[in-house]
């Protein structure tokens, strides 16, 4: 639930961003927000890869590589 709002929260502040850029009703806010999206968009990568809210399985003896979040039966053209 948190990486929901945390993409949420950065979409909003990017699209405030944006929308004031484009107006040009307020620049002096425009240019704060701008020096603040990295650190925005940072947080909101940090928490998705961090997030550990599903269970993922563990890959099995002698496999290489995986797909965590799908099943090697679902993959179809690829096995």
């Amino acid at each position: 639930m948190k990486t929901i709002i945390s993409i949420a929260l950065a979409t909003l502040f990017l699209f405030t961003m944006t929308a004031l850029g484009y107006t040009g009703t307020a620049p002096v806010l425009c240019a704060f927000i701008y020096l603040f999206s990295p650190i925005v968009i940072i947080a909101m990568v940090y928490l998705v890869l961090t997030e550990k809210g599903y269970d993922y399985p563990e890959l099995a003896e002698g496999e290489e590589w995986g797909y965590r979040d799908r099943e090697k039966s679902k993959l179809g053209i690829f096995w």
